[in-house]
């Protein structure tokens, strides 16, 4: 297991992914600094007459997370998407270092602006899952 740090992270989007069985070919998006995923799972309570405690079965991931970054007006690809009524495709890249290790799937994508007069412009964004999400590689 290798510690990294976070500066060689990477976020890819395909805003038009293809039809099934094709492919999606997402591209960096440009100037992006965070992104977040939390894979929180559903619980609900089944607790009985006489549990010494609250018991709970677990449900399905509720995959969702943020996208941040600085404001480039080479690349609007993201307010493009969160208008747009396509899903769009995101890979999650922790470390160019190691490409081949990612999350990916169809998210749902908002966008925001936030302009300071005393600031860098930023822009932020929140997505949720609209199918499937995997890891790569897949393993334990």
């Amino acid at each position: 297991m290798n510690r990294m740090y976070g500066s060689k992270g990477q976020i890819k989007m395909d805003p038009a992914p293809p039809a099934d069985p094709a492919p999606a070919v997402p591209v960096a998006l440009a100037s992006m600094n965070a992104w977040t995923l939390n894979m929180a799972r559903n619980k609900a309570d089944v607790t009985s007459f006489g549990d010494p405690n609250l018991v709970y079965v677990q449900g399905l991931p509720d995959i969702k997370g943020t996208l941040g970054g600085w404001y480039d007006s080479d690349d609007l690809a993201i307010f493009d998407a969160a208008l747009g009524d396509v899903a769009v495709a995101l890979e999650l890249i922790p470390s160019t270092l190691m490409p081949t290790f990612l999350w990916t799937g169809l998210a749902w994508l908002d966008a925001s602006i936030d302009v300071k007069a005393t600031g860098a412009i930023s822009l932020s964004g929140n997505f949720v899952a609209a199918a499937g999400w995997t890891r790569q590689p897949v393993g334990p």
